[in-house]
């Protein structure tokens, strides 16, 4: 069996596109993956916080890090296979720099050593794996958009527009970088959101509402949509002025309230197939859960439940071959194959074989199908391919099953 283990602003209404029925054609490459997410919780972890990841229904727990590092700020690599997240600068009581691990919180490895008194952080990986954007901030600088290689290699400023640079994210062909920016004049209390060239220029203000705290902006997985949190009260829709999650289209037009309570609503991260959000929901930004919703804002479940913060959630997308039918799930809670796909065969087929397939019998291949099977961090990449796929007689479509495979 190949086992392998990876170490002014205007409300317009939102049009969601229906998810594709169980057999139809998909489009998607990838599989929704665990979740992870920053934990600042009071006893159980120090309030310095650790890295937690779990699968996207709150099952299988894992904590990855478990160090007074204060760890948080995760984000996945776009395989699936490594997070790059904020630690606390060694042997300094403040500022930060980043480092990464593997999906299951191995190979720990520094990655940015910025002079004593600036910090790195807030790391977000290229769409293609080739380096990772940060924050650096300190004294002698405002703020800063920087680039370095996927393990910390030629650190080097991107660009440094007007004011101070926060959360900064690549859209998915790699040629804008959207970000938050500090807008009040003291303090920070006024944050809009700007997006511009990689080479810095056509800088554009995409969502400033005078006086709201606009941020934390997530670019959809096909580019076309941005999430944001903000405390911004459109028309009487957020009487309360706490922070809400906001849609929007990519050049900012179309800007939509999806969350409306009394709760504070921040952080929101997109699921790989770009159908729904996960986000922090609490009281106060103190007492955090993390919860999921659909893209039209309604509420699916929450995956937290303790005292103190988990925030910053990040869902992991996990490359899935080419298919042409997607037949759904064989179990719906607990272990099980999930988000069965097939191609070159029907999904009663593809179901069968699915159930037929355990990690502990028949792990290596079902039938005349070989399985392929990686894990990645707590769920297993299952990939059936019929042999006769290898016969050099064999011209054309390939059969295989895929899924994924909760242990």
């Amino acid at each position: 069996m190949r086992f392998r283990t990876v170490a002014a602003v205007t409300a317009a209404a939102c049009v969601i596109a229906p998810a594709a029925a169980a057999g139809e054609g998909h489009d998607a490459d990838v599989f929704n993956g665990r979740i992870t997410f920053s934990s600042f919780r009071s006893g159980e972890v120090a309030h310095t916080g650790d890295i937690f990841t779990f699968n996207d229904d709150g099952t299988d727990l894992r904590r990855l890090t478990t160090n007074p590092a204060d760890d948080a700020q995760a984000d996945w690599s776009p395989d699936g296979r490594d997070i790059a997240y904020r630690i606390r600068k060694p042997d300094s009581p403040v500022n930060y720099e980043v480092a990464r691990m593997s999906a299951s919180g191995e190979g720990v490895r520094r990655l940015t050593d910025s002079p004593a008194e600036q910090a790195s952080s807030q790391p977000a990986w290229y769409p293609d794996r080739s380096a990772i954007l940060f924050r650096r901030s300190g004294p002698g600088l405002i703020g800063g958009i920087w680039r370095m290689g996927p393990l910390g290699e030629e650190p080097v400023l991107l660009q440094d527009p007007p004011g101070a640079q926060l959360y900064p994210g690549l859209s998915p062909d790699m040629g804008r970088i959207v970000f938050a920016s500090i807008t009040s004049p003291i303090g920070d209390t006024d944050r809009a959101i700007q997006v511009m060239n990689t080479d810095g220029s056509d800088l554009t203000t995409l969502f400033d509402v005078p006086g709201a705290f606009d941020s934390a902006p997530a670019w959809s997985p096909d580019g076309t949509r941005i999430a944001i949190e903000s405390d911004a009260d459109i028309a009487g829709a957020n009487p309360e002025r706490d922070l809400e999650i906001w849609l929007m289209d990519a050049d900012g037009s179309n800007a939509m309230q999806i969350t409306h309570n009394a709760m504070h609503d921040e952080g929101p991260a997109w699921s790989p197939d770009g159908t729904m959000l996960a986000y922090s929901s609490g009281s106060d930004d103190l007492h955090l859960d993390v919860n999921v919703m659909t893209t039209g804002g309604v509420h699916l479940r929450r995956l937290t439940d303790y005292e103190g913060g988990d925030e910053s959630p990040d869902w992991q997308s996990i490359p899935a071959p080419e298919t042409d039918r997607r037949c759904g799930d064989l179990a719906t809670i607990g272990t099980g194959a999930r988000d069965v796909r097939a191609k070159g065969l029907s999904c009663t087929k593809a179901l069968k074989l699915a159930a037929r397939w355990s990690p502990s019998e028949r792990g290596d291949k079902v039938g005349h199908f070989d399985a392929d099977v990686e894990d990645f961090g707590g769920v297993l990449r299952v990939v059936l391919t019929h042999r006769g796929n290898r016969s050099p007689r064999k011209t054309g479509d390939h059969t295989l099953v895929a899924f994924l495979f909760r242990p």
